[in-house]
């Protein structure tokens, strides 16, 4: 699914796309399809894992972000060799995940997202993280379903 905001969006040079990424089969399809529009269209990638804490803040908060940068860079390794033409960057952020990846996306060519994430519920289509970035992202927003 793809949804092209109506104002008109002003892009930024060099031209790039974001894509969210938590580790889920949804988001390694959208992974895949980031790489492949990017490549498409000579664009860099970022590629943005967001912890969000939780209520209660650890104090080391060491161990958690070292595994979260674990996880984006397994899940971008084998893609960034099949598409070494894309410039990749990636990263992993604190916060919330829609309002970091709306902030990234601002003057993207587009923000690609899996239509759900770890949690939710079995026969929702959208995840709450997808519903959200199409409500508040400027740029088009890609949805990616898992493949079959």
């Amino acid at each position: 699914m793809v949804v092209v905001p109506e104002p008109e969006h002003v892009t930024q040079e060099p031209a790039y796309f974001v894509v969210g990424v938590d580790g889920s089969e949804h988001s390694a399809a959208a992974v895949d399809v980031a790489f492949e529009e990017a490549a498409l269209r000579g664009a860099e990638l970022r590629a943005l894992l967001v912890w969000e804490p939780g209520p209660f803040r650890i104090f080391d908060e060491y161990e958690p972000q070292q595994e979260c940068r674990r996880l984006l860079s397994e899940i971008v390794a084998g893609r960034q060799a099949r598409f070494p033409e894309v410039d990749l960057r990636h990263e992993v952020v604190l916060g919330h995940p829609v309002e970091v990846l709306t902030d990234a996306s601002a003057h993207a060519l587009g923000l690609v997202v899996g239509t759900r994430g770890r949690g939710g519920f079995a026969g929702m289509l959208l995840g709450s993280v997808s519903l959200g970035v199409l409500h508040h992202a400027a740029c088009p927003v890609i949805a990616v379903p898992t493949p079959g």
